[in-house]
């Protein structure tokens, strides 16, 4: 009897990061709870229900890398970078707090009258050349100029900030060369030096900005705590949602029938938007520990081994979404029920300022130019969390 073949897991294999969604599906199908073999044990989860739960208990699965039973070689990066995206509670509890003082709803919503205006004259820029690489010309700097400027940093230092935070970002990645390693912590640290200058100025000099409403809170962070931080929404708002534009221009560009519904129904910008987060997921796995012995679908996982969840199959899985899981639908029902932002506590902080540059974009480009047209294939980045088009070449002539 012809003994079924194994599932391999290979997010290096061209095919896969070009469409990984059909192995995503046998994944699912057939080994939902897998096992990496070549990552030390590390467990990949695939299935929407199985992720749900574990991004919602915080009581027996944690965020920190210190529950790992064997930490990587990024730990000195990790340890120096503390913040909410790698602590549970009560640590994690009281950061988010703070953040959530000085990024408001009220002051992200009166951004958005200044996000209209970038975005404008991005799209204004685009229709000047006809042609353009639209993550270049568009979705890389709306992002970055939009968190740069809502924090109230100083507008000369741009090109230098966002050469460290090129860096710093793949913190985000679970593996990184030993070469990657030593780039994160000398960008790292040669930030926290300018944004201590920076903090000097601002508590000399306050404006109507973030930082300075941080930095003024009377229980607020120390300044090693802030400084993290600021790091971290530096890293962790432009990169995602600068993949998030990309993701929907291509998939609007492939699905010619969703754009002209989503043109002719400025009704649907906002559903649209979730339903685009749904079909690409911007980071597309994430994280736990467990801190007991889990059993999962017949397997044992030993406590404080790696689980990473892919957030992107769990998007597409058939038993949520049913069979048109694969199919992009701007008029899906629930598609807000995507897990592209996470679950539970660690739910991503920037989430409403993500869907705000999407609500912006998707429609208003749409209306613009009649005929968005893909001019080739795009060019796709390896890395395993952050997989997305690093070349985006599109027509609106």
């Amino acid at each position: 009897m012809t003994q079924p073949q194994p599932v391999i897991y290979n997010p290096f294999d061209p095919a896969f990061i070009a469409n990984p969604y059909p192995f995503f599906k046998e994944l699912r199908e057939k080994d939902p709870c897998h096992q990496i073999t070549a990552a030390d044990g590390v467990w990949l989860l695939t299935r929407h229900d199985d992720i749900d739960v574990i991004l919602h208990d915080r009581e027996r699965f944690s965020v920190d890398h210190r529950n790992l039973k064997r930490g990587p070689e990024q730990d000195l990066a990790y340890d120096d970078i503390a913040v909410i995206l790698f602590r549970d509670p009560p640590q994690h509890t009281r950061w988010r707090r703070l953040l959530s003082q000085g990024i408001t709803p009220a002051r992200v919503t009166a951004y958005q009258p200044r996000l209209a205006q970038l975005i404008d004259e991005h799209l204004d820029l685009l229709a000047d050349k006809g042609e353009a690489d639209f993550l270049a010309d568009v979705a890389n700097p709306i992002p970055f100029l939009a968190i740069s400027e809502l924090l109230g940093m100083p507008p000369q230092d741009r090109e230098q900030v966002h050469a460290w935070t090129c860096d710093i970002v793949n913190l985000t990645e679970p593996i990184a060369s030993p070469e990657v390693t030593r780039a994160i912590i000398r960008s790292r640290d040669e930030m926290r030096d300018y944004l201590r200058e920076v903090c000097a100025h601002k508590r000399a000099h306050p404006g109507d900005d973030v930082l300075s409403n941080l930095l003024g809170a009377a229980d607020g962070f120390d300044e090693e705590e802030l400084i993290s931080h600021i790091i971290l929404l530096h890293v962790s708002a432009p990169e995602p949602t600068a993949s998030h534009l990309a993701y929907g221009v291509l998939a609007l560009a492939r699905h010619p029938a969703q754009a002209d519904e989503l043109r002719a129904d400025p009704a649907l910008d906002r559903n649209a938007v979730e339903e685009i987060l749904r079909y690409e997921a911007p980071l597309q796995i994430t994280g736990r520990y467990p801190l007991e012995d889990i059993k999962l679908h017949g397997r044992t996982i030993e406590a404080g081994t790696a689980i990473v969840m892919s957030l992107a199959s769990a998007n597409h899985d058939p038993d949520k979404w049913g069979p048109t899981a694969d199919e992009l639908d701007v008029r899906r029902e629930r598609a807000n029920e995507h897990l592209s932002f996470a679950r539970g506590i660690h739910t991503c902080f920037g989430s409403a300022l993500a869907r705000m540059h999407g609500q912006l974009t998707f429609g208003r480009m749409l209306r613009r130019f009649p005929r968005l047209e893909l001019l080739e294939e795009p060019t796709w980045s390896t890395l395993l969390n952050r997989r997305g088009p690093t070349q985006l070449r599109i027509s609106v002539r």
